[in-house]
């Protein structure tokens, strides 16, 4: 297991991110140094990559003891004490569901490789969900936070509610195809609300498995987004058209994923619904 990296990123934040994502661990967990904050151009364009060392402290570096005890036949790891830190988990998490006033609640516990992950079922599901999940994410940010306090080695936790998560994958799915389809039509690239790296990710490997697109992300968190753009050169103006005397068509402002959940369409998108509502 990797106890030190050095990851570059077109942000500080983002070089960050990668680098705990590789070290299996949060921030709390490990010491940052910055070696180069990176530069961007006057219009914002990366000009130098920023530069982190990103290192485990040293109560979350597994050591291995040797043992001159030959009849030990137990194989599982010296501080595997995951039984504990899924109690803990489940235990943090009920408290906290408690205090924001839901009933009924029972937690499914799914057991993964290094974690687990564990399923919310409650009344008033949408209060833990939050916008695009934020409360959600908080949520097992703070729960993993908690487990991994106790002594061992770090416990992936996930949290869901109402089967969110995968609902929301399939959305973005969709949205991807659909706003995919969109350009391909009109060779006009196309922005997308600012969206987390898990759901960029998303959007990205959709666009992936469409011809004729492609996509790529920009600006800062927690402001970067996905833009789908065409890879058919014809498509950027109509056939016969000069490049100089082409006015393209205005763009329709963007409207944001609440409402596009909603239903709100512009007249001339009534006809194509562009993504579906989520029921929880």
């Amino acid at each position: 297991m990797a106890k030190e990296v050095i990851i570059e990123g077109n942000s500080v934040e983002e070089a960050v991110n990668t680098a705990l994502g590789e070290l299996k661990a949060i921030k709390e967990e490990c010491n940052i140094e910055i070696i180069e904050k990176g530069k961007k151009t006057l219009f914002g364009k990366v000009k130098e990559p920023a530069k982190v060392k990103v290192s485990l402290k040293e109560e979350r570096i597994k050591v291995n003891v040797v043992t001159d005890d030959k009849d030990s036949n137990d194989d599982k790891p010296s501080n595997d004490n995951s039984e504990e830190k899924l109690r803990v988990a489940k235990e943090y998490l009920s408290e906290v569901l408690e205090n924001l006033g839901l009933e009924n609640i029972n937690l499914t516990v799914t057991k993964e490789e290094r974690g687990a992950k564990i399923t919310v079922e409650a009344d008033r599901l949408g209060l833990i969900i939050g916008k695009h999940g934020e409360t959600l994410d908080a949520l097992q940010y703070l729960t993993s936070l908690a487990c991994n306090r106790v002594e061992g080695d770090y416990y992936r936790i996930s949290v869901d509610g109402g089967n969110y998560r995968e609902k929301r994958e399939k959305a973005l799915q969709e949205l991807a195809r659909k706003i995919s389809d969109k350009v391909k039509r009109t060779g006009r690239s196309q922005t997308l609300e600012p969206m987390n790296p898990f759901e960029r990710r998303i959007i990205h490997a959709a666009v992936t498995d469409i011809e004729g697109v492609s996509s790529k992300s920009k600006g800062e968190e927690p402001n970067r987004r996905v833009v789908i753009f065409s890879t058919d050169k014809s498509k950027s103006f109509p056939k016969g058209a000069k490049s100089g005397s082409y006015k393209k068509a205005p763009v329709a402002p963007e409207r944001t994923m609440e409402q596009i959940l909603k239903g709100e369409f512009s007249d001339e998108e009534k006809n194509t619904k562009l993504y579906s509502k989520i029921e929880l």
